[in-house]
């Protein structure tokens, strides 16, 4: 879990940079690197697959991970991550590509949820937590503001990118009908809001 401390720096990282590009390929780099010193002391070991899965998930997973909450993925990143994903898991199971498994059934051998269904609920969390942080706070300004109403002169600049963290969360909640002015209010209620985040991403995560 972010400290509030980190909240401020991560909320600034949203706005400056252009994208999750370069940190889901810089995870990834990291997470394959992780992942090939592993194989012949762990995952081509006799070590059981139960316990391999558990090493993955506690050393492997949160790598991929790292300021996931943060993350605004187009279509074909998503697809990447879930893609990049796959040949970890595969590697975990040592499963080949000419044994012609389908990734349904990986995902039944590992009971492994995709990594963009996980990111998607980090990200509501995140703007939960937010969402209720103290007013004195300078992190708390950012989604107060993103439900007020936009200044009729305000245009975007140029070259900003028009798929914004903030747009995916509404996205994120479309299945419940809810947008960013209802979901700011709700989520000032932690534990109903935990309860509407299972809900949207249980949704969302049957659709993919």
């Amino acid at each position: 879990m972010l400290k509030p401390s980190s909240l401020l720096h991560i909320l600034v990282s949203i706005s400056i940079t252009p994208g999750p590009e370069s940190m889901i390929s810089r995870n990834n780099a990291i997470t394959h690197n992780c992942v090939a010193s592993l194989d012949r002391n762990i995952w081509h070991s006799s070590i059981s697959v139960p316990t391999k899965l558990r090493l993955y998930r506690v050393f492997t997973l949160p790598v991929i991970l790292y300021e996931a909450d943060t993350w605004s993925p187009s279509g074909r990143l998503a697809t990447n991550l879930d893609a990049f994903e796959q040949c970890c898991l595969r590697r975990i199971l040592r499963i080949c590509w000419r044994d012609n498994i389908s990734n349904e059934e990986v995902r039944r051998r590992t009971d492994q949820p995709p990594v963009t269904h996980i990111i998607r609920i980090t990200r509501l969390m995140f703007f939960g937590r937010t969402a209720r942080a103290d007013p004195s706070m300078d992190h708390s300004r950012a989604p107060r503001a993103c439900v007020d109403p936009l200044p009729r002169d305000w245009n975007r600049r140029s070259g900003r990118p028009r798929h914004t963290w903030l747009l995916t969360v509404e996205s994120d909640l479309a299945p419940l009908n809810i947008g960013l002015a209802t979901a700011y209010r709700r989520a000032r209620k932690r534990q109903a809001w935990s309860t509407l985040v299972g809900t949207a991403t249980s949704i969302t995560g049957q659709a993919t």
